[in-house]
């Protein structure tokens, strides 16, 4: 079960995945060269495409809009499943369809964390190929 409003009360299950060694990664780049900055964005929106994919996949659908509003994307620290907006026509009604809303009987159907939790294994090789990588490239430790 969800928690409402965003905040995931299923023991064990967090909302977010923290990868082991990313923020040391990160900031070690950055004290490389500026230019370093970007080299772990390509890995956030790769990540973050894999369970957006999936999260597509378990939207509930009535017209489609909810399903066609679900975008990955990639800031500097970290990536993004981001739902409701883009697209033609925002899907507003996102949040209280993923989170509930008990005052409307609206029961939480978290399709993004559902998403997520099969494919936490995945992402995490995903960023430890890439962790690897940029760590041998620039003789980071």
């Amino acid at each position: 079960m969800a928690g409402i409003y965003g905040f995931r009360i299923d023991p064990g299950r967090e909302g977010a995945e923290r990868i082991p060694g990313l923020r040391e990664t990160s900031r070690a780049l950055r004290q490389v060269s500026d230019d370093t900055k970007t080299d772990l964005k390509d890995v956030h929106k790769a990540a973050a495409e894999i369970v957006a994919t999936d999260a597509r996949r378990r939207a509930p659908v009535r017209s489609g809009r909810l399903r066609d509003s679900i975008r990955a994307t990639a800031v500097l620290s970290g990536g993004r499943v981001r739902v409701g907006f883009g697209g033609g026509r925002p899907a507003l009604y996102a949040g209280p369809i993923h989170f509930g809303w008990p005052d409307r009987r609206i029961r939480p159907q978290p399709f993004v964390y559902d998403a997520l939790d099969p494919k936490r294994p995945e992402v995490l090789e995903l960023y430890e190929q890439r962790i690897n990588e940029l760590t041998k490239r620039y003789g980071l430790r």
